[in-house]
This record gives C-alpha cells, structure tokens and sequence, in this order.
C-alpha cells in the first residue's frame, strides 16, 4: 500500500466515487448511487465515514479501500487455514496480498478494496456452512456478506448465485435434508429481501448498456483469465514437481481436499469464463479486469492449494514465490508502481479545479467534458440535473467547494436529439433577464483534449458561445486539459 501515501491527484473514477457521498448535492447518496452511478452505495458510506473522521484528503479518501484489503488478506489466511493447515493459509494470504488483478484496484477510492473483503468473507462462511450446515452463525454470516458484497458491486451476483447454489446442493445431500433445505431457503429470501432496491438499477444499466461500453469484448479466453490462471500457476507447479522429484513430499491428502478444490475453482474459474462468454455486443465492458477482482479470493486458495499439494512447505512456498513472479512479469507495471494513479492528467484536472476555486464567482455554471463514458448519455438526459452533475464530476467539490452549477458535455452534437438546443437555452437563460448586479453573465467550460470525441465535444461548446453572444475572456492550457471563461459582449 505505501505507493498510495503519494498518488496525488484524484483520478477520474474517484471523482464519480466522491460525487456519490458529496453531503452538499441535492438528494441522498442512496439515490445518487442507485439512480445514476454504476455501483452501490455501501463502499461509498464507508468512504463517508472515513472522511469525517480523518478530514478530506487524498489519501483519507483511499484509506477505507486499503485497510478492506488488508483485512481481506486475514480472511483468506483463515480460509486456508481451515481448509488444511496455517502454511496453506499464509500461502493464500500471500497471493492476495500480490495478486496482479488486485493489487492496483485497491489502492483507488473506488469498491474493490470493499469488494475483496466481502467476497472473501463469502467464501468463508460458505465453507463453513457446507461443513456445519445446522449453525445458525455461519449462514447469517453468508446472507449479511453476500448481501454486503452485492451492496458494493452487481458484477459479483455471480459469486453469490454460485456459492449459494453450491450450499443448496450441499443441503440436499446432507443427512437432515428438510431441516437443512428449510434453513438455506430462509437465508436465501432473506437475502433476496436485503436486495430488492437493486434490481431497478441493475435494469437501469441494462439499459444504458449500449452507451457504456468502452472496451472491446473481442479478447483472447487467456488474457481474459489472466497469467496468474494460465502462466504463473504452472509454472508454479512445476517448481513443485522438481521439489518434490528430490523428495520433498509431503503427506497424503484427505479426500476434503478434492471437495475443497471444486468449491474454490466454482467459485474462481467458473464465473471468469461466464464472464467472458458475456462481454460481447453490449456488454463488452465486462471485460475489465477489474469485474474479476469478487474472485480473486477463491483463485488464491486455489492456486495456495495447487502448490501445497502433497508439498513440504517449503516446496509450496517456492511454487507460490514463481507463481506470482512470473505472472507479474506479464503486467505493465511493477507492484510497487501505480498504474491507475499518479498521471499527469489527474494532476492537470486537480489544477483546474484550484485555478476555479479561486479565480470564479460563486453561482457561475461550469461546463465540464472530462470523458467520462455516460457523456454519451447526455443527448438523452440533458434535462435531469442530477444526471448532468454527474457527467460533470471531475470538477467536483472536492478541489472546488464554492457552489457552480455543474453540466456535463455531450461527445456528440446530434440535432437531431435537441441537445444543441438545449445548452442554447441554458446560454440564453444565463443573460435574461440579467445578473441583479448589473454584471455581464459569465461561465466556464472545462474540457479535456486528449481524444477526439472531447476536443469534438469543446468545439460544439465554443461555437454556441460565440453564436449566443458570449465571448472568450481567459483560459488556461494543459497537455491535455483547457479551461476557458466566457462572458455576455457588451453589444448584446
């Protein structure tokens, strides 16, 4: 986690992350979450609490999602721990701590830290309910952590249907069937209770599906497993079997060890590869990583099960060491560099909003095109200033605490859909009948330049200023950020 302490500037997903528990926007972050964001609201209440405990900073703000994957990282050791002995814990505890497709993710304010936490907690309690199926403290704890993890992010319901399932099964197998059925159905309504209110948004972003998609689902099954499942693992297991050619075995294993290596490979490698069949036409996001990091968890038992198998620990341990060297050695930064945080751009981002807090007034609207995807949205949602608040996060009252009215920028400038028209009006309504103190109207437009679709969004933005009246008054240049203030001519 030490890179952390130094990442700078907040990224453009940690913008939309503050943007959910910001007190001083209208609405409740529940409904800001579940209406327009793309994620729960339950990292964002802990976010919330950090901050008010520690003040707003940075690194306040990222502290929650580092300490959930510390804590994450002590669940897993209990997990293997149970399963066969403290060397397979601290095995799985090592992996992931390191794991490749973690790491990063956590040391953001966004959910994954959260999310590890909440996953790992279900795959605890769904051990333990298989093994202790009439122990009411165990299947609470599943219910309340499966809940807590599709309260932190939809794309883990997979973990929970599978583990869920997986104990059902166990139920009907099990010697007490009615007893044990009855209880598992009772925990599974109480479950689907809990997360009634996330159903509407899950079918919002069903919807809004086709606008959001901004990777191509067309990707190789192995670099959608990643080399952790595909290099580091064997390698790692072939450093045992050389170990273990020397005469470095271990004891036999129990026939649980088989049990336990079909419920983490369910609950690992199963749903990646559901997942890739998914990413596709409309739902080719779901090929970002980091909608993988709910089963990370149960891969690093797994892959801590691999190498202990039959294996001193010692064998283990180096089977484990060459599983994550060499799977490292595929990403494009080391661990103990930042590849999400610390860019240049945030920085500039950063600046505009300083530059802003002090040289605006107070009440001046701010126009803002960072990139984020749901501006291809707006054409559709121009009149909801939620929505437009929410497109318009990057500037947000995190650097810029003065009250602006904040409205996100279109990628495109369609007629046909009116939304030229409306920010035509929005510039009329600016000047009429007139500021009360006599003063010219006056606005800024903060834009990001680094693609086409942005610099194609600024331009549609200065044409209806200059067209509406409004002239270029200041502006400030980045590498890839300008900023411009506008104000009504006085021949108008």
């Amino acid at each position: 986690m030490w890179p952390m302490f130094f990442a700078g500037a907040l990224v453009l997903d940690e913008h939309g992350s503050y943007w959910i528990v910001d007190s001083d926007l209208p609405g409740s972050s529940l409904t800001r979450s579940l209406d327009y964001a793309a994620i729960p609201p339950l990292s964002g209440w802990l976010q919330s609490i950090f901050l008010f405990v520690f003040g707003k900073s940075e690194f306040a703000f990222r502290l929650p999602s580092a300490v959930c994957h510390l804590a994450a990282v002590v669940v897993i050791y209990k997990i293997g721990t149970d399963v066969y002995d403290r060397t397979l814990g601290g095995l799985a505890a090592l992996v992931l701590a390191w794991h490749p497709e973690a790491l990063d993710e956590v040391r953001i304010a966004r959910c994954y830290g959260l999310v590890l936490l909440m996953s790992s907690l279900v795959l605890w309690a769904t051990c333990h309910w298989i093994k202790f199926p009439r122990s009411p403290a165990w299947s609470l704890l599943w219910a309340l952590s499966a809940a807590g993890l599709l309260w932190t992010h939809y794309t883990s319901a997979l973990l929970v249907m599978i583990s869920g399932t997986w104990i059902g099964v166990a139920s009907l197998l099990s010697r007490n069937v009615g007893r044990n059925v009855l209880w598992w159905l009772v925990n599974m309504i109480g479950l689907a209770v809990l997360c009634l209110p996330l159903i509407a948004p899950v079918l919002r972003l069903r919807e809004w599906g086709p606008f959001l998609n901004y990777m191509s689902g067309d990707q190789s099954i192995w670099k959608f497993i990643g080399p952790v499942w595909w290099l580091g693992i064997p390698v790692g297991w072939l450093v045992c079997l050389v170990c273990r050619s020397a005469g470095l075995t271990a004891r036999e294993w129990p026939p649980s060890f088989w049990r336990s290596a079909s419920l983490l490979m369910a609950c690992s490698l199963l749903p990646m590869l559901i997942l890739a069949a998914l990413a596709s036409g409309d739902m080719s996001s779901l090929a970002n990583p980091r909608y993988r990091v709910a089963y990370v968890p149960a891969g690093a038992c797994l892959l801590a099960l691999i190498m202990r198998f039959r294996s001193q620990w010692a064998v283990a341990a180096a089977g484990t060491v060459a599983a994550l060297v060499v799977a490292w050695t595929m990403s494009p930064a080391a661990p103990w560099q930042l590849a999400r945080l610390g860019s240049a751009t945030d920085a500039e981002w950063r600046e505009v909003g300083l530059h802003l807090a002090e040289h605006s007034k107070p009440g001046e609207a701010i126009f803002v095109q960072s990139g984020l995807v749901e501006s291809s949205l707006v054409s559709s949602y121009a009149g909801d200033s939620m929505f437009m608040e929410y497109v318009a996060c990057r500037v947000s009252r995190f650097y810029l605490e003065t009250p602006h009215p904040r409205l996100g920028l279109p990628f495109l400038w369609d007629d046909r859909s009116g939304v030229r028209e409306f920010f035509r009006n929005v510039l009329l309504k600016m000047n009429d009948p007139g500021p009360a103190d006599g003063a010219a109207a006056s606005f800024w437009i903060a834009s990001a330049t680094d693609t086409d679709l942005n610099r194609n969004s600024l331009a549609g933005m200065q044409q209806l200023a200059l067209t509406t009246g409004y002239a270029l008054t200041e502006y400030r240049s980045w590498a890839n950020v300008r900023l411009e203030r506008y104000a009504m001519r006085n021949d108008q």
